[in-house]
């Protein structure tokens, strides 16, 4: 079956296994790297949020086998299991005043999301650009967020340099740095202890935010560069892994840019989801110049 017959199909599915006093919705969204992602909701009399559940999973499960049925079934037990009973009172986004408190910064690479930043506020970072987010309180939502646009702007006559004032200092506070030795993220991920002393062998370590979400932010701050300088002594190569962190490598002789460049690259294509992709780019913090360059492609070639 092809995929438009599918979406049309799984909403028709949904619709009769959820009931007539549900809304269900599909929808395309516009994600990180020009990703169009498909999406269902189901609207519960009551309710103005729901869960978006992403529908690709679901038609690659089709694929393997599943019947149409047995997926809208899965979707609606999810949708159940998530979903709330009564209404998210929004009110409080159309007031700056509100809204400025919790709105945070995330990095995207500025080339791969034209599209995206033709409709929202942001501001250029070196080959990457800096959007906003208002990080919503409710645990409900995990670390969802509502994506500041270019309207909302708009309604709340703000200027963009109060909005980046307000997310680079919340951001700061709500998700603060976190640099980890890479053989303590070995261990945490795999319970594998590394020896003591291969920190010399391994100089290489994770820079992200206490959340591990959208953590590459941090390199927007002076202060947290600072720190990482103070703390190995030296100058230091940044290496986007995703837009959740970033890998710290000293600039030592022996870290040559062309090979890290391959590093990013490989990371890119065979560990990180397209949505998720930071860049290809080598950045390096000099000290003594408190300064992040990118590191020139005839550096990295």
């Amino acid at each position: 079956m092809e995929y438009q017959n599918f979406l049309e199909l799984i909403r028709d599915s949904v619709q009769k296994k959820a009931g007539k006093a549900c809304n269900v919705r599909l929808a395309s969204v516009l994600k990180n790297n020009r990703n169009y992602v498909d999406t269902i909701t189901i609207i519960n009399v009551g309710s103005n949020v729901a869960p978006a559940i992403y529908l690709a999973p679901y038609y690659q499960r089709y694929l393997n086998g599943a019947s149409v049925g047995e997926l809208a079934e899965q979707i609606v037990e999810f949708h159940r299991q998530h979903a709330r009973e009564e209404k998210y009172d929004l009110s409080f986004y159309t007031d700056f005043v509100q809204v400025r408190k919790r709105v945070v910064c995330r990095l995207v690479n500025y080339e791969r999301n034209r599209e995206l930043l033709k409709q929202v506020p942001h501001r250029r970072f070196l080959d990457l650009a800096v959007v906003y987010y208002y990080k919503l309180e409710d645990d409900t939502f995990g670390d969802a967020g509502i994506l500041v646009k270019n309207e909302h702007m708009e309604m709340w006559d703000a200027d963009l340099e109060e909005l980046d004032d307000a997310a680079m200092s919340n951001t700061a506070r709500f998700m603060p740095y976190e640099c980890i030795y890479i053989a303590d993220v070995i261990r945490e991920m795999t319970g594998i202890r590394l020896e003591e002393g291969c920190k010399d062998q391994i100089p290489m370590y994770v820079l992200t935010n206490t959340e591990k979400s959208f953590g590459a932010a941090v390199i927007l701050y002076q202060t947290v560069l600072e720190a990482v300088g103070e703390r190995l002594k030296n100058d230091f190569f940044v290496l986007p892994s995703s837009v959740h962190e970033c890998m710290i490598i000293p600039a030592m002789e022996e870290f040559k840019p062309k090979e890290l460049r391959e590093i990013v690259c490989e990371i890119n294509e065979e560990c990180v989801a397209e949505e998720e992709i930071l860049g290809d780019t080598v950045y390096r913090y000099f000290r003594e110049e408190k300064r992040l360059s990118v590191v020139e492609p005839k550096e990295a070639a």
